[in-house]
């Protein structure tokens, strides 16, 4: 992964994880940003998640992150705590508070010990340097089986541009928002308007539509920063052929970052074996086919389903029925991996044995539902249910 001059990472282990993996990371900028945020629509927020909200109107110059604990739950506490950090942190850098992004990661309802924290930020502030980055993602994983890290370059006018994220994420994997964090850096100058309209609609693709378990946290935040020098603003929001030429680079980039962010997450779901892609086409409207797609993702049936490779597609039925949304129940069609299943909400004539035993055995499955009302698609990543998912949580404090 390639440098991005200006900004510098750092990871270090705190004490705040029981078995002394990295738990506190680091970005701080030489250069004034501008962050674009999306945050949990949970309203039980995390302390953190209230701090950042307000300070992602100004001006930023560092992100701090603990993983292992929450901070969430812990009343006015909670918020007393989460301010040590940001005003520890402020102190020893040198820049204010106002200018500080801050996130907690890991068990809800336990106190954060701070002062872990603030011994450690000495440390971390000397330690970080461009090629940090790594350790950086290394710190924010909680149940996380690997670093989730993706970079795309890019050209505006000539000159070279990168987009580089970071997230985690593997349980408690819902929309809205995201239920995870995810950290998108970029070198190019973007004015904030800009930036917020593009994120926006990127996260709504890629973060706001994956699921795990169809549980929503209380930490969620999505960030995209970038320079805030108004010298050097690339123009993406004119009329002209240049302008929206450029406008789609730089959001294809981003988009690219995001979705294959999100893709991780759900590939890393808490004892999944299976990835799943689903498909809702031809519905009446996007919110629709989206609706649609996130009834049967979330369905254990279907999740279990999969995992056992056992073609029980009337469970799919049953969550599209069910969804709510407009639709004649006798003209359904279902395919799995491009092989149709159901026709006409009845079980497809070139459905035969070998393909009901064979058909769920891939670890990617791509499904798709038509609904023939309409032509508005949506789809929804997701993973498979096994005893994974319950051992890790049965057990996450302990």
């Amino acid at each position: 992964m390639g440098k991005m001059n200006n900004f510098l990472y750092a990871g270090k282990a705190c004490g705040l994880k029981k078995n002394k993996d990295l738990d506190l990371g680091l970005m701080i900028s030489k250069f004034p940003l501008r962050v674009s945020a999306v945050f949990t629509k949970n309203k039980v927020k995390a302390a953190p998640v209230v701090i950042s909200k307000k300070n992602s109107k100004n001006i930023i110059k560092a992100l701090i992150v603990n993983s292992g604990n929450a901070n969430a739950c812990n009343g006015k506490q909670g918020m007393e705590d989460a301010l040590r950090v940001v005003k520890s942190l402020a102190k020893e850098a040198g820049i204010d508070e106002s200018s500080v992004f801050t996130c907690s990661t890991g068990v809800i309802g336990e106190r954060l010990n701070v002062s872990f924290i603030e011994h450690a930020i000495p440390d971390l502030l000397n330690s970080a340097d461009e090629e940090g980055f790594d350790n950086f993602t290394k710190a924010i994983m909680t149940t996380d089986t690997f670093p989730k890290t993706v970079s795309k370059s890019f050209s505006i006018n000539g000159s070279q541009y990168q987009i580089r994220g970071s997230a985690k994420g593997s349980g408690m994997i819902m929309p809205d928002m995201a239920t995870m964090l995810a950290f998108i850096f970029t070198d190019l100058p973007i004015k904030k308007e800009t930036a917020d309209k593009m994120f926006k609609e990127c996260v709504e693709a890629s973060f706001n539509s994956i699921t795990v378990d169809g549980d929503t946290s209380t930490n969620d935040t999505a960030s995209f920063f970038y320079p805030a020098s108004a010298d050097t603003f690339i123009d993406l929001t004119g009329n002209d052929t240049e302008s929206k030429h450029n406008y789609q680079i730089v959001k294809n980039a981003l988009f690219e970052v995001c979705y294959e962010l999100a893709k991780m997450i759900v590939i890393d779901g808490e004892g999944a074996t299976k990835f799943i892609k689903v498909t809702v086409v031809n519905a009446s409207t996007e919110a629709g086919a989206k609706k649609t797609a996130l009834t049967i993702a979330n369905s254990p049936l279907f999740k279990t389903m999969i995992t056992g490779e056992d073609l029980n597609w009337g469970r799919i039925m049953a969550a599209v029925g069910r969804a709510g949304v407009p639709l004649k129940a006798e003209n359904i069609d279902i395919y799995i991996n491009g092989k149709i299943i159901v026709e006409n909400s009845t079980a497809s004539k070139k459905l035969t044995k070998d393909i009901e035993k064979t058909i769920l055995s891939p670890k990617e499955i791509d499904v798709e539902i038509d609904l023939k009302s309409g032509n508005k698609k949506r789809s929804v990543l997701t993973c498979n249910l096994t005893h994974g998912y319950i051992d890790i949580n049965a057990s996450y404090r302990s």
